[in-house]
């Protein structure tokens, strides 16, 4: 970005697709069953301007992977600022800030404790919008009380004289509305609540939960939800208005809202979301923006977290507090809906963009790096300015235009994410039936015994295995990687003979 073309070098093509070579193997031989996932790439910290010392602060306070505590500030900073600005990108794309980022961790990496710090000026301002709330909900309803009781008297005033009774509502007016909703955050919503949640609460929320698994396995991706679910993020992730029709509830028409969100998951549940097919072809998968850094465990000897920690914490607090406290910019006709101003890009950020722009342009055909991951890298150069516009604002309130450094910034970690998601992707194309092989595998070597029959892995294997068809397939497929070797019938395992019934090999 110093004027010269933007190129994908080589560099780059390590970074962005995986070289494996393929080894042959003998039928007797061991083969993977699987190739493994390559390392996660660092997170690139600067990357964050301005959020840096606030991902490095909760990463230094939870020693949890730093991709995680960058991904929980940027989401919360983007939460912040979706109501307060929407970036315009070259071509006059007016999008919205909204964000939906994912991290993939194991249980034990310490999520919660990384969302509870970056979410923590969240939970004040919710909190302080519950103890106004509840006064205001007593005015309110003494008002809708007053109110009904100032119709029924016109009713029955005027009883008959339609002139009169008309004019006497009409200067009753119109029926009071009950206070907005405190919450600004859901963990667990269905398309429905979400739906329902922005008519009648705050036109910006956020989907904030460590446990996605919930998520991914309750109400709102169940067979008969999922579609609607995913429609309605890539709806609310376009900015566009939600439009329903329903037989017995009528229509809802609701402009201006925003939806930002930040779910955490467990591997195994990763891999359902990153395999599916319905998700993926629907477009929610190139909405989001994924990390799935490798492991600190066994590195976090306990160690205090630097003086500048917390100082830190307290200016992301306050910047964050401030933005999600500050009255955002209306619809005149229709004051819950959202109208934020839009934030253009400088001379500069825009000649960058659209360098950016062109490079994932090219490299999505069928020879390059990104044709892989063409839905994703369709929407990259986007996820970039939107990135940047965050980070400009939460930088500057008051800022109207992204200026270069921000824009590089936003196109680094676009680049970031785009890697991940590669790396991801040839993840994703490995069947459930090797997945289980593999929970398999691990399981059986932790055995006393390396010898078991049929009837002991769906008794007492992984979960995933407990019927005799899935755990026999599990292990033809170990058997035919060379990992086990099937006994003759008859043979003595635990005390009887066994018509099923395997040996791990050496």
């Amino acid at each position: 970005m110093d004027g010269s073309p933007m190129t994908w070098t080589g560099a780059d093509a390590v970074t962005f697709t995986r070289m494996v070579v393929e080894e042959a193997a003998t039928p007797h031989e061991k083969r993977p069953l699987f190739r493994p996932l390559p390392p996660a790439p660092a997170f690139p910290l600067d990357a964050l301007g301005p959020l840096a010392p606030a991902a490095l602060a909760i990463q230094q306070s939870t020693q949890a992977p730093l991709a995680i505590a960058a991904q929980s500030v940027l989401a919360v900073a983007t939460l912040a600022a979706q109501a307060q600005r929407d970036v315009i990108l070259p071509g006059g794309g007016r999008r919205p800030l909204s964000g939906l980022f994912v991290s993939v961790a194991d249980s034990g990496e310490r999520k919660s404790s990384v969302d509870r710090l970056a979410l923590a000026p969240v939970y004040e301002v919710e909190q302080e919008l519950r103890q106004q709330s509840d006064g205001e909900r007593a005015a309110y309803l003494n008002q809708k009380t007053a109110w009904d009781a100032a119709r029924e008297h016109a009713k029955r005033t005027h009883k008959g004289n339609m002139d009169a009774l008309r004019s006497a509502l009409d200067k009753i007016g119109a029926e009071p509305k009950p206070p907005l909703d405190p919450m600004m955050l859901i963990s667990d919503p269905t398309p429905e609540g979400l739906t329902l949640h922005l008519a009648n609460g705050r036109p910006t929320v956020g989907v904030f939960t460590a446990e996605g698994g919930l998520l991914l396995g309750g109400a709102a991706f169940n067979e008969e939800s999922r579609m609607r679910t995913a429609g309605l993020f890539n709806v609310l992730w376009d900015g566009d208005p939600l439009r329903r029709r329903r037989v017995g509830t009528g229509s809802t028409f609701l402009p201006g809202r925003r939806c930002s969100a930040h779910i955490m998951f467990q591997p195994v549940v990763g891999e359902r979301l990153f395999g599916d097919p319905l998700l993926d072809g629907m477009g929610l998968t190139a909405r989001m923006l994924i990390v799935a850094p490798q492991s600190t465990a066994g590195t976090r000897l306990f160690r205090e977290p630097p003086s500048t920690a917390q100082a830190a914490l307290t200016a992301y607090n306050e910047r964050v507090r401030y933005l999600l406290t500050r009255p955002p910019q209306t619809r005149r006709e229709m004051p819950d809906a959202l109208d934020p101003p839009g934030m253009g890009l400088s001379v500069d950020a825009t000649t960058a963009w659209v360098e950016f722009h062109d490079l994932c342009e090219r490299e999505m055909s069928a020879a390059g790096h990104l044709a892989s991951i063409k839905a994703f890298a369709s929407k990259l150069a986007e996820h970039a300015g939107r990135l940047a516009a965050t980070l400009t604002l939460y930088n500057d309130p008051e800022a109207l235009e992204v200026p270069l450094a921000a824009m590089r910034c936003g196109i680094i970690l676009a680049m970031h994410f785009a890697s991940e998601m590669l790396r991801l992707h040839g993840g994703a194309a490995v069947s459930q039936e090797l997945r289980a092989a593999e929970r398999l595998l691990a399981w059986w070597r932790d055995q006393p015994s390396q010898s078991l029959n049929l009837a002991t892995i769906y008794q007492s294997g992984p979960n995933s295995l407990r019927d005799a068809k899935s755990a026999r397939r599990a292990v033809e497929i170990l058997e035919e990687h060379g990992h086990v070797e099937r006994l003759p019938a008859g043979t003595i395992i635990d005390g009887a003979p066994r018509r099923e019934a395997w040996t791990l090999r050496p």
